[in-house]
């Protein structure tokens, strides 16, 4: 009788287990040297995907974007132009600063497209959070 508790017991654990682990899961990606957790259920378009384009400004530009089963979009950019990029020189008139995860920038929630937006600075190279859903950031940023 104390054997069947024991295994009964053990499979509860295992169940709650696989499900803890399924909740928490996310994707690790990497986006030029920069490390990023992408939550569950977010599939990557990668018609969307720029992998060191550089664009007329001479930006070195990295951009993953993707959406959830509901269609939100998440999107993760990285670019550079080689130098040294002034913090403040980025601010916007409408963005305030903000620290997630250790990280200090520039947030923003654009009314028009519903859209959040979080901006800092990692090694010289500019990152940009964009999403539908402002409680992703502590999530994506690693």
């Amino acid at each position: 009788m104390v054997s069947r508790k024991i295994l009964i017991a053990l499979g509860v654990f295992a169940v709650l287990a696989i499900g803890i682990a399924s909740v928490a899961a996310v994707q690790n990606i990497e986006v030029d040297g920069i490390k990023f957790a992408i939550p569950d259920g977010y599939t990557e378009d990668m018609s969307m995907a720029k992998n060191g384009e550089v664009d007329e400004n001479g930006f070195k530009t990295f951009d993953h974007t993707y959406f959830d089963s509901n269609y939100n979009m998440l999107s993760v950019t990285v670019f550079y132009d080689g130098g040294s990029v002034d913090f403040n020189s980025l601010k916007e008139p409408s963005e305030v600063e903000k620290t997630i995860k250790g990280h200090k920038g520039w947030f923003e929630f654009d009314k028009e497209s519903e859209l959040y937006f979080f901006t800092y600075v990692d090694n010289d190279k500019i990152v940009m959070i964009t999403a539908e859903d402002e409680g992703l950031f502590e999530k994506v940023i690693v």
